[in-house]
């Protein structure tokens, strides 16, 4: 029996310094070495995922952007991408301005580069997320005074980042047209008091990714770990799911059974009682 393993990344594999432990690389690459079948389903880029998991010995495709992409980081190429309808993006941005909030847009062009495009940094937690990405040299921002997207550009994604309160509303506009948009709403655990709102196509989920990995492995079973609230759609599909011991209570409430935190290496500690 084929079993996919698949994990979150921010807060489930990565410590709290967002960094892969030396337990979790050489736990992970011995798993992989042994005949495991190991990936991972994030909300991060390959731009912002990529540098970060260098380390581990990947053989499997992985999910990117909550599943915008199924990326193959062997052969470097995107097997499969999920992207925002552009009205409905330009409706998302125009709608979010009005509310008064700070539209983060991400885009691709035809040449395959990818841009981020804000207006400032306006809290902490956007502070936080930006300044991160620019100190490890990320080269895909964008500060512009509007949101005027070149017409050869497609949208992956637009966020927003407010205190809960502040994003209510426009959750409430949009988690009802599942059509259309997808609504990503949850906590940031880097910055307490903070969630984000990521928009995105319908299919943009790691249930559908993880669906479309499991396919591609022909694998018989889904074995999954996670922490926040955008690792429930793959829970849906998972034989086994595992909330981390920092996991948000819903996440406890659905799975199989409880680990240690990211701190503590739970996703290493786990997989060292298994054999591949």
């Amino acid at each position: 029996m084929r079993t996919l393993y698949i994990s979150d990344l921010d807060g489930t594999l990565l410590n709290g310094e967002q960094r892969l432990s030396e337990e979790t690389i050489r736990t992970v690459n011995e798993w992989i070495a042994a005949g495991g079948h190991f990936s991972v389903a994030t909300a991060r880029s390959w731009d912002s995922a990529g540098h970060i998991l260098a380390p581990l010995d990947l053989k499997l495709p992985v999910v990117l952007i909550n599943g915008v992409f199924l990326y193959d980081p062997a052969e470097r190429r995107y097997l499969h991408a999920n992207l925002l309808d552009r009205q409905v993006a330009m409706e998302i941005i125009e709608t979010e301005e009005r509310l008064g909030l700070n539209p983060i847009v991400y885009t691709v062009d035809g040449n395959g580069q990818f841009k981020i495009y804000y207006k400032g940094l306006f809290n902490p937690s956007e502070t936080n997320y930006v300044t991160d990405r620019l100190r490890i040299g990320d080269e895909r921002f964008r500060l512009v005074t509007e949101h005027d997207i070149p017409a050869d550009e497609q949208i992956m994604e637009v966020n927003a980042i407010g205190t809960e309160a502040e994003l209510l509303e426009m959750y409430r506009l949009f988690s009802s047209r599942s059509r259309e948009v997808l609504c990503h709403f949850g906590p940031d655990i880097y910055t307490p008091g903070y969630h984000w709102l990521e928009m995105n196509h319908p299919r943009a989920n790691k249930r559908d990714g993880v669906a479309q990995l499991k396919q591609l492995l022909q694998a018989d079973r889904i074995v999954c770990f996670g922490d926040n609230l955008n690792d429930l759609p793959m829970f849906e599909i998972a034989d086994e799911k595992y909330a981390m011991g920092n996991a948000h209570p819903l996440l406890i409430e659905k799975a199989t059974a409880r680990l240690a935190t990211n701190v503590e290496h739970g996703v290493a500690r786990y997989l060292q009682t298994l054999t591949p």
